[in-house]
């Protein structure tokens, strides 16, 4: 019986080895070629002013970007071909945004009507009551 494993063992990776060395070629193969763009780049602005903080969701994935304070953010072109953005920050309409090249882009959010911003004193530049 010891021998009869023996050879059945013998057998069976004696012929898994050349199927192996098969699948790995065909695999490298069928490997995604790299994106043209490397990255997706773009800034928020709300009116003449960078909107920092804004959220953008990718969407088709769970990924989300935050503006940096300048209102700029990047997205790396390996996680999606031209993906499309939803944009939202507090006080302002949301939007969506499609790339459709490289290019960096340059969206404008839009305050919702109501909503206004302290001008003055301490808490200046904080949203104090939001638009419906």
């Amino acid at each position: 019986m010891t021998r009869f494993s023996t050879l059945l063992l013998g057998l069976l990776v004696a012929g898994t080895l050349p199927a192996l060395s098969q699948v790995a070629p065909h695999a490298a193969a069928t490997a995604t070629p790299p994106h043209p763009c490397g990255t997706f780049n773009g800034r928020i602005m709300a009116g003449d002013k960078p909107l920092a903080g804004a959220s953008i969701f990718v969407k088709g994935t769970s990924i989300i970007l935050i503006t940096n304070e300048e209102g700029f953010f990047t997205l790396p072109a390996s996680v999606v071909s031209f993906p499309t953005l939803a944009v939202s920050a507090a006080g302002y309409a949301p939007q969506e945004l499609t790339y459709s090249s490289c290019t960096p882009v340059t969206l404008e959010m839009q305050l919702l009507p109501g909503t206004r911003i302290k001008q003055h004193g301490k808490r200046k530049g904080f949203i104090m009551k939001t638009g419906s």
